[in-house]
């Protein structure tokens, strides 16, 4: 009795235990995500205006603050490519980047696609949206 109980549960036990690892997978690659866009929009703040810091003094972002934001994204998102729906490129060239100079401030907000077979499978939905948003200020 015991073989045939377990026999009928195996099924419905598989699939918690993919749901669960497809979940995980879920959240390891949004902290990635996460992770890259703090470290881009990091990284494009320090890029400071070098005439104007010795001019007067201020910090203020460089003109190419926000290129260098979705370029640092794209670079931080390729470990992960496998696991990303679109390509990062094409994630970072998508991204709301905003530069601000008073006070220096950058931020950085983007929808990464990442593909959830199993969700896909189950709930018909193969490619699953995580919103990441990301602010930096020079100080």
């Amino acid at each position: 009795m015991s073989a045939i109980t377990t026999i009928a549960a195996l099924p419905l036990l598989i699939l918690v235990l993919l749901t669960t690892l497809e979940l995980g997978s879920l959240r390891v690659v949004a902290a990635r995500a996460r992770s890259a866009a703090d470290l881009a929009v990091l990284v494009a703040v320090n890029d400071q205006d070098d005439v104007e810091l010795a001019r007067t003094g201020r910090l203020i972002p460089a003109g190419d603050a926000a290129n260098v934001a979705r370029a640092l994204f794209a670079a931080n998102l390729e470990p992960i490519a496998a696991m990303l729906a679109t390509s990062p490129a094409g994630i970072a060239g998508a991204a709301l980047v905003g530069v601000d100079s008073t006070p220096a401030t950058v931020h950085l907000s983007v929808i990464v696609p990442v593909r959830t077979p199993v969700f896909g499978a189950l709930f018909f939905h193969p490619i699953t949206d995580v919103a990441v948003s990301a602010n930096g200020g020079a100080r």
